[in-house]
């Protein structure tokens, strides 16, 4: 399913670096790219053969070099979408990089919405569902569980387990479908010990499968750990020595907490979201009485709570 426009868009981190890449996609990026692409020996992009890099300029209207770039011709179907697709690597300031892409649209690209690439993907068969979810993953990976994970789904490892359970369900129906239509033929009887095998294989898997849900969201978004204890009990002081860095203010006055902290931990390959709240006990202070209703909202949602005592006065009632 080929779509009838091309796309373009920056395909890398918005800010300043050596290198940015635009991706432009559809059935005309090799003729945009050409109208803006000058080659010292004229070369056209559209000669190059399929996954090569060609070295050049791209240039304004008027052929004034605006920037000094590598092209990927990548010929369809052989392409992130299946489509056509030129990824044109110039230089990484924000200015250059803008212009190369407003040069683009200005031959006929059209500027690409959020997901489009992967949408594009999905369409036409390069991706699917689970494999485009997780494209994202990988970009977004907190950790190397995460990453780990994100990349068996986008090799398909998730579409593998359902495709399985799908094929034996529909082999399963096709047999009884042409059992219960053609009763006086002479089919041979479906077992019905063979069939609750099927059936109970399949509930197996998708329990399996459900049952996982859980922990692959806790490896994608990280899991919610709350720092919880009396005031000047350490709360923070935990949270600096877990990030390796002072980022939480430390003092001896009681109720320095007031609001939630929250930074990001690894931890043995997970990725943690510790919340550093404000200390728990009977107060008059309007603002810390706050921060700790604020604090126990964190700690009913957390999946890891953080206790943190005194050690050197034991525990009491308030702990």
């Amino acid at each position: 399913m080929m779509e009838q426009t091309t796309i373009a868009a920056i395909a890398t981190p918005h800010g300043t670096g050596g290198l940015s890449v635009i991706r432009v996609s559809g059935p005309e990026a090799l003729p945009v790219c050409d109208a803006c692409f000058a080659h010292p020996g004229g070369r056209q992009l559209a000669d190059a053969k399929t996954h090569t890099l060609t070295h050049g300029y791209i240039v304004d209207a008027a052929g004034s070099p605006i920037d000094e770039v590598l092209c990927a011709v990548l010929r369809a179907p052989r392409s992130f979408t299946g489509e056509d697709t030129v990824e044109v690597s110039c230089h990484g300031g924000l200015v250059v990089t803008r212009a190369v892409l407003a040069r683009l649209l200005q031959a006929g690209a059209v500027l690409a919405g959020p997901g489009e690439f992967s949408k594009r993907a999905f369409l036409n068969g390069k991706l699917d569902l689970s494999q485009a979810e997780a494209v994202i993953d990988v970009i977004n990976a907190k950790s190397e569980l995460a990453l780990t994970a994100a990349t068996h789904q986008l090799k398909g490892a998730l579409s593998g387990r359902i495709c399985r359970v799908r094929d034996g369900l529909l082999d399963l129906a096709a047999r009884l479908g042409v059992l219960a239509d053609f009763p006086e033929e002479d089919i041979e009887d479906l077992d019905a010990a063979d069939a609750a095998q099927i059936l109970r294989a399949a509930q197996s898997e998708l329990s399996a499968l459900h049952d996982s849900a859980h922990a692959g969201r806790l490896l994608r978004d990280g899991i919610d750990t709350v720092i919880v204890g009396k005031p000047n009990v350490g709360k923070s002081s935990l949270l600096n020595a877990l990030l390796g860095e002072e980022r939480a203010i430390v003092t001896e006055v009681a109720g320095t907490t007031r609001d939630v902290l929250c930074e990001q931990v690894d931890m043995g390959g997970f990725s943690l979201n510790v919340y550093d709240t404000a200390g728990l006990h009977e107060s008059g202070d309007y603002i810390e009485n706050l921060g700790m209703d604020k604090a126990r909202a964190y700690l009913r949602q957390a999946e890891l709570v953080l206790l943190v005592v005194d050690g050197t006065a034991g525990l009491d009632a308030a702990d």
